[in-house]
């Protein structure tokens, strides 16, 4: 309100001085020129007729008006003939003054008259005005306005005042309630106000609002973490217990237990009764099971027929105990439907734990795997986790594996490395190489973790994807730099887990490859092994059409050891086609090995696939190979793995 005022005042202020500026020039400017007309004659009159009393008569007559500083008469030939008053700013300003003829300079207006008769000007005349008078009033002006100034100034600080508490004021209780609110966490800030009118229903819309988004609040959060069937917590808050149980840093805690509680031969009540019937077992088996849980004690769903229990601050004796109570609460539950009742027990695992015992992965993987342990034992059994178990000891060195795993794929300080191992022709003599590309992984002890401990691990944990990017993009790193390698190489086999060619990082990895390596892409083979080819192929025909446009060859690897494999041999895009090594180990005693041979020989061959032995350990194996067509080689006694670096050199 202030800057309006000041604006406003400014601005009338230049506006009044500007109006009046102009007003007092042509009120000069008459003035002047009612002067000059007066004088007309007399000076006329001088011009003709220079005598004393004329001249007399004129310095009279101009004494009479103050405004008048000075005047310069010049006859027809611009000769000054008469001179009046202080001319000094004249004779400066004459040659600006014939030219323009009306000056404005601070505080003097020059102006420039002909002297006329019957048309004929005889001569002229210039004036210095005196503009003191006009520029008192312009003045004065100015100090009226400017006293005016600030009594307009307290005028509008009062308007603000008014508008502050009647208008902005309980806009900015508003804002000041809204960034104290938090609805979703039961805090709401209310605001409140006498008045009645629209800023009453402003309030009280507002207050209305966040009641009812931290009532909405509390549903969601209700619904985000209860099951919907029997209103207990669900796997999403049980998991977020017992993340907090894990890293809760208090010293003085005694330890946590875990059960995992699984109903018996709930599939059969389902299947029997139908799923309404088994909703209703639940229900009843929840509030049965509810009543021995201590106060406070999260419970919760954890799939159709798995509950879990975490009991806070408690020690193994209580666990123990509690599971016993456990067991014989669930133990033969009657439950009656429509006149056909069932008989209803379950199993339960037990885990005690301690903050930072386990990761969350480790800690349901050794709950899980002791309830399977509970499950195989019979109906009603329990079993407590104890690490020393054969099915615990599995476990943990597969939560082991993995984690080597995660490590070799992070730089360390687990490592892996590539081998390579030589596919040759059979067919035909060359100077090049073909290979297919193996991985290796050392532990940081530079203990050596063979293929078959570590892979296995890596599909039960979903790591398959990533170490097949990791073995491409390595690959592909390390070979772009050698030209000469690359155009020795003829191709490179790369093998993948069927479940990469779906997995959309691994997608985008390759298509990222493709991008950034300068590699001739004719002679990249990617490998699949049947038992994984034929469903994974069916859902990644996109993936498997981008390939073939690169021109990127596909191999089915392992082929002859799955279901229908002819069949599929002459459905899917193959390349090439890798027989197993089991049938060229026993070809030379098994005549039926041999045939499977050549009938995958013979097939490949009508679709102009090429074909890779696998297993090849002898010279025989070689030469009935070569007798039968098989195109390539691939064993011990063609070349054994070795490192990658190797080949390079």
């Amino acid at each position: 309100m202030t800057i309006i005022v000041i604006v406003v005042e400014a601005s009338t202020l230049f506006f009044i001085l500007n109006v009046q500026k102009k007003e007092n020039q042509q009120n000069a400017i008459t003035q002047t020129n009612a002067i000059t007309q007066s004088l007309n004659n007399d000076l006329l009159n001088f011009i003709l007729n220079p005598n004393a009393d004329v001249l007399s008569d004129i310095t009279f007559r101009l004494s009479a008006f103050k405004e008048i500083r000075g005047v310069i008469l010049y006859d027809g030939n611009k000769k000054a003939i008469f001179q009046y008053g202080d001319t000094k700013e004249l004779t400066k300003k004459q040659l600006s003054i014939f030219e323009e003829e009306t000056i404005f300079i601070d505080e003097h207006l020059f102006v420039k008259k002909d002297i006329t008769a019957d048309n004929y000007t005889l001569g002229f005349e210039l004036i210095d005005v005196d503009l003191s008078s006009f520029k008192q009033k312009e003045e004065q002006i100015t100090y009226t306005i400017l006293i005016i100034f600030p009594f307009a100034l307290l005028f509008g600080f009062l308007i603000s005042l008014f508008l502050s508490k009647n208008y902005t004021r309980p806009f900015i209780e508003l804002l000041d309630a809204m960034r104290k609110s938090d609805p979703t966490n039961n805090k709401i800030t209310a605001v409140s106000t006498n008045a009645n009118n629209e800023i009453k229903e402003l309030y009280d819309g507002f207050n209305l609002q966040m009641k009812q988004i931290e009532k909405s609040s509390k549903e969601l959060k209700f619904q985000a973490n209860h099951d919907q069937l029997t209103n207990i917590y669900n796997r999403f808050f049980m998991k977020e217990e017992l993340l907090n149980a894990l890293k809760n840093d208090s010293p003085n805690i005694k330890g946590y237990n875990y059960l995992l509680i699984n109903l018996d031969q709930f599939k059969l009540v389902n299947d029997s009764a139908g799923y309404q019937a088994g909703d209703e077992l639940l229900k009843m088996i929840v509030t049965h099971y509810q009543a021995i849980l201590p106060k406070g004690t999260p419970f919760g769903r954890i799939d159709g027929d798995t509950f879990s229990v975490l009991l806070k601050d408690s020690n193994e004796k209580f666990g123990k105990k509690f599971l016993e109570e456990s067991l014989k609460r669930l133990h033969d539950f009657r439950f009656s439907y429509k006149g056909e009742t069932f008989s209803v027990s379950a199993c339960i695992s037990l885990v005690f734990f301690k903050p930072f015992e386990f990761t969350l992965k480790e800690l349901l993987k050794a709950s899980t795997t002791s309830l399977y342990t509970a499950k195989q034992k019979g109906r009603g059994k329990s079993q407590i986790f104890d690490p020393s178990d054969e099915i615990a000891k599995r476990v943990s060195m597969e939560i082991d594996t993995a984690k080597l795993i995660k490590e070799a794929l992070a730089d360390g300080p687990a490592r892996f490395e590539l081998f390579a191992q030589d596919i040759v022709p059979l067919q035909y003599d060359t100077d090049k190489i073909s290979y297919e590309i193996l991985i290796r992984m050392w532990d940081k002890d530079n203990n050596f973790i063979p293929p078959d401990s570590f892979l296995p691990t890596a599909e039960r944990y979903q790591l398959m994807a990533d170490i097949d990017m990791h073995v491409l993009w390595t690959y592909l790193e390390t070979v772009s730099k050698n030209k000469n390698h690359i155009e020795k190489l003829h191709s490179a086999h790369i093998n993948l887990a069927g479940s990469s060619l779906n997995n959309p990082d691994f997608q985008a990895k390759v298509k990222k490859a493709i991008e950034h390596f300068d590699f001739p892409w004719d002679k990249l083979e990617l490998e699949i092994t049947e038992s994984s080819a034929i469903g994974n192929f069916n859902m990644a025909n996109e993936f498997i059409t981008w390939l073939k446009e690169q021109n990127i060859g596909l191999a089915l690897d392992d082929f002859g050891t799955g279901m229908a494999s002819f069949e599929y041999l002459k459905s899917l895009p193959f390349d090439v086609v890798k027989i197993d090594g089991s049938f060229v180990k026993d070809m030379h005693t098994d005549p039926i090995d041999k045939a499977v041979i050549k009938y995958i020989q013979e097939i490949a061959q009508l679709k102009g696939q090429e074909t890779v032995a696998e297993y090849v350990e002898t010279k025989e194996d070689v030469e009935e190979l070569k007798a039968i067509g098989v195109t390539y080689g691939q064993g011990y006694f063609l070349g054994k793995p070795r490192a990658l670096r190797s080949w390079l050199n």
